[in-house]
């Protein structure tokens, strides 16, 4: 899996005065899907390192989405920077509700919506990546034009 790590400066972002805890986002998340008709829903929470990593996978028609919430670090003055899956949670929270305010009033359908959260497999691995990931880690050959996406089938 391929989570983005960022790091915040204190008090310089909205979301730093967030009070909303990530398994909150995660439900608030997942209601918003059912209602626009996902089905097939999980959530993982991986906590093998140091740091938790989270995951949400659904499908809508049969078509897989998955969602790699990003690492979310706030800059301290002193000592080491505060993990903030807190803030990780709204922003992938709000970027949803955005998506899902678009298909609700046409102005895209939901799988164009949610594109870049589309589960392929990875060419390398197998594994399912969302396609946001894929693009991003293929770059170069999309600018070459030897860009293939792999075969279909569900993650």
């Amino acid at each position: 899996m391929t989570h983005r790590i960022a790091v915040l400066k204190p008090d310089r972002h909205i979301y730093t005065k967030t009070g909303v805890s990530i398994d909150r986002s995660m439900a608030e998340i997942k209601k918003m899907l059912v209602q626009a008709g996902c089905t097939r829903m999980g959530s993982q929470e991986d906590t093998r390192g140091k740091i938790p990593l989270y995951t949400l996978i659904f499908e809508k028609d049969g078509l897989p989405f998955m969602i790699e919430y990003p690492i979310i670090y706030e800059k301290m003055s002193r000592g080491p920077d505060k993990l903030r899956m807190d803030i990780s949670g709204r922003i992938i929270r709000d970027r949803i509700k955005a998506l899902l305010i678009e298909v609700e009033i046409g102005a895209s359908p939901f799988t164009a919506a949610m594109a870049q959260f589309t589960a392929i497999a990875d060419r390398s691995t197998g594994r399912p990546v969302p396609m946001e990931n894929y693009l991003l880690e293929h770059r170069n050959e999309i600018t070459t034009g030897t860009l293939f996406l792999p075969a279909g089938g569900s993650p």
